[in-house]
């Protein structure tokens, strides 16, 4: 479960509160306004929360796609960012041994969550999604939100497939009047981080071998040079590791508790 601890910062609009819930589950609440990242049940109970104005996410593993939760938080006037993965469970049946509606064989991912939360949840079935693929922006509810790649290089299957195939999920930039949140999804150092340089607050995935080991976590920082940086996604942490190899001026959250050397 999460630890409810809440961290405030000042954007030119408003107070923006930032809660890790667990996993890479994020609660973002801007001025009153409720942001979801990943909702997952698993380890967190969702039934109690805020309703959500907006839920993003960013690829359909079922870590990250998860209708239960979903449902505890949505209501028709929900919105949806999601990505290309997310988009394909909702374009096609998955569960019917991977054969879409106009019956072609689907290469489906094998931590795929085949539920069509949307097509299966009454309440859900006129809510606005709007699917972002790699590079695209939108600004919706007062924020320029930017989806950015988010794969594996190196990190692949026993079948030899990526554990995050280049294209299929998203990594977020938020962009709140210039204050810039940054949301790294599942991936490992890419090039691409290269348009996060310098955010206010960085969200990055920490766990081998599906994202980034510590070595990695802190290059990537370091590469990025968050103001504020979560570690998320993580089996296990160890703070003052990772503090030993940041860059001076990057302040560490873990669990929502700002980590000193």
């Amino acid at each position: 479960m999460g630890t409810q601890i809440y961290n405030t910062f000042y954007t030119p609009l408003g107070l923006v509160n930032i809660e890790h819930l667990a996993h890479g589950s994020i609660h973002i609440d801007w001025e009153g306004m409720h942001i979801y990242v990943d909702p997952y049940s698993d380890l967190y109970n969702y039934s109690k929360l805020k309703k959500a104005d907006l839920i993003i996410l960013t690829h359909a593993h079922t870590d990250h796609y998860d209708g239960r939760a979903i449902k505890d938080i949505a209501t028709p006037n929900t919105e949806f960012i999601v990505s290309k993965g997310v988009e394909t469970c909702i374009k096609h049946d998955l569960t019917k041994m991977g054969i879409d509606v106009d019956n072609n064989e689907l290469s489906v991912d094998p931590s795929t969550n085949l539920e069509n939360v949307f097509r299966d949840t009454p309440c859900l079935k006129n809510c606005v999604i709007h699917t972002l693929y790699n590079n695209e922006s939108i600004k919706i509810k007062g924020i320029d939100i930017k989806a950015t790649p988010a794969y594996n290089i190196n990190n692949k299957r026993d079948n030899g497939h990526p554990f995050h195939i280049k294209g299929e999920g998203n990594g977020y930039i938020l962009n709140m009047g210039g204050f810039k949140i940054y949301i790294a999804g599942d991936t490992e150092f890419i090039p691409e981080m290269e348009e996060a340089k310098g955010a206010d607050i960085a969200f990055l995935p920490k766990n081998l071998p599906y994202t980034l080991s510590d070595e990695e976590f802190i290059k990537a920082a370091n590469f990025i040079k968050p103001k504020n940086l979560y570690p998320i996604h993580y089996f296990e942490i160890d703070p003052k590791v990772l503090l030993e190899g940041l860059s001076t001026g990057i302040c560490l959250y873990v669990n929502g508790a700002q980590c000193h050397k």
